[in-house]
């Protein structure tokens, strides 16, 4: 019979998908004029050291998750390196769900850091 992930190593995906979706949001933000899946993929790395590190099969579903869920627009841009590519911007509906989140988030942790006093 195959073992299935710990219960640890299911916790840290489920945490990690809804943190990656709001980094993602966070990100957008930061590039009002827009930013491609390669940007956001790279800025996500380097602004978190390493821990945000996602690939294309994790990154694209995302993209494509929250832009059903009309908080991204996409429009296309001719690349000067390569094919037309995606750009990517917060819709308004994303700017508001994204300041509700950062509230959310900042309480969560400020409530489990009072957990460890």
């Amino acid at each position: 019979m195959e073992k299935g992930p710990s219960f640890e190593e299911s916790w840290k995906i489920e945490i990690r998908r809804g943190i990656l979706q709001y980094a993602v949001l966070a990100i957008v933000k930061l590039h009002e004029e827009g930013i491609h899946g390669y940007g956001i993929a790279r800025e996500l790395e380097e602004r978190t050291d390493g821990l945000l590190r996602v690939k294309e099969g994790t990154l694209y579903p995302i993209l494509h998750r929250l832009r059903k869920e009309r908080l991204l627009n996409v429009h296309t841009e001719k690349s000067e390196s390569g094919p037309i590519r995606k750009v990517y911007v917060l819709t308004g509906e994303g700017d508001r769900v994204y300041r509700q989140l950062t509230i959310s988030v900042n309480d969560i942790f400020e409530k489990l850091e009072a957990l460890n006093k």
